[in-house]
């Protein structure tokens, strides 16, 4: 991808703070067609990854297993209050069990052949290579889930303010225990999720998205206005110290005593998101020009669970929003001067 760094140094981001809003939107929606051309920091991370055609085409990314887990405990974690994983109830692993949920049946029928086949192709669960062998090795992995799981929703049929509930595989439900046993635990990590004050108590969310419009101006070119958007693990704004701070929850299978947010470039995701936070914190709470500050808050998936807090450096904030900003420029440059369309 060849860009002209002259023409990138001279481009100019304006926020348009008018269109700056903080909304509690459920990922459906958050991942959906509306905000499919809006700009997040892992289509960013596209951009890097794969390069601007796949950014501007944003397609869906590949299935991965240790993604599945990993909103899992997100959900757990930071909107326990709204969900329950059903303990009992194990649906396959990996895309087995993604057709599994999207075949089940509430009036307890299985699916036919054919219904198999069609969903196979939405999921890429072996699309044209399913065979009649592999079709019934697939109900024997399926049928015991579907059974369990009409069974349950018999006898717990579900009403009106109940969580919404989650199945997932054996596998992840006993991940899941260990991992949340220890983040519980581990007393920083809990502090950080729910800060208290002294005569006032910070504003907490969890799950929340910043969506906020820039003007992109490069010289000789009309400027041109683009959409940007971040969902928030979780986050405080605390008006008696005048501080902010930005905490994400990330899952590593390596101890997380070594975790190393530089590897995925992590830090660019918090320094982006405390940008935007400190926009919101001085547009709607009154808040000038606070103290910012970020932290990972690590859950390793391999034995003993270890779990850690990896708080930002001033080294780490000012690369991630030097990538960023950069990040930011490539696209327009692409954009506007190579003429690359969304899609």
């Amino acid at each position: 991808m060849e860009i002209n760094k002259d023409i990138i140094k001279s481009i100019k981001i304006k926020p348009l703070l008018d269109t700056l809003q903080l909304e509690d939107i459920s990922d459906d929606i958050y991942f959906s067609d509306k905000f499919k051309n809006y700009i997040s920091n892992s289509r960013l991370g596209k951009l890097i990854k794969e390069g601007a055609e796949a950014f501007f085409k944003n397609e869906s990314s590949p299935y991965n297993p240790s993604f599945e887990f990993g909103t899992l405990l997100h959900t757990m974690v930071l909107e326990p209050e709204d969900h329950e994983v059903i303990k009992g109830v194990f649906k396959p692993t990996a895309k087995a069990g993604l057709m599994a949920d999207a075949l089940y049946k509430s009036d307890g029928t299985n699916p036919s052949n054919d219904e198999i086949k069609a969903q196979s192709y939405i999921i890429g669960y072996y699309k044209d290579k399913l065979t009649p062998t592999r079709i019934i090795e697939f109900r024997n992995k399926a049928e015991s889930y579907w059974r369990d799981r009409y069974i349950y929703e018999q006898n717990n049929p579900f009403k009106k303010g109940d969580k919404k509930r989650i199945y997932t595989n054996e596998g992840n439900y006993n991940l899941l225990v260990e991992c949340l046993k220890q983040l519980d635990s581990n007393v920083n990590i809990q502090k950080l999720l729910h800060p208290e004050g002294i005569t006032e108590e910070p504003y907490v969310a969890n799950e929340h998205a910043i969506l906020m419009d820039v003007e992109i101006e490069i010289p000789e070119y009309e400027p041109r206005i683009y959409h940007l958007k971040a969902k928030l693990d979780n986050f405080s704004i605390d008006k008696e110290e005048n501080i902010i701070t930005v905490n994400d929850l990330k899952t590593t299978s390596r101890p997380a005593s070594i975790f190393d947010p530089t590897y995925y470039s992590y830090q660019r995701e918090i320094a982006s998101y405390s940008w935007l936070l400190k926009l919101v914190a001085e547009k709607f709470f009154e808040v000038k020009n606070p103290t910012v500050k970020g932290n990972f808050l690590v859950s390793s998936t391999i034995p003993d669970y270890q779990t850690s807090v990896y708080p930002m450096t001033p080294k780490l904030f000012s690369s991630g929003w030097k990538e960023y900003i950069f990040l930011l420029k490539t696209v327009a440059y692409l954009n506007i001067v190579k003429e690359y369309k969304f899609e």
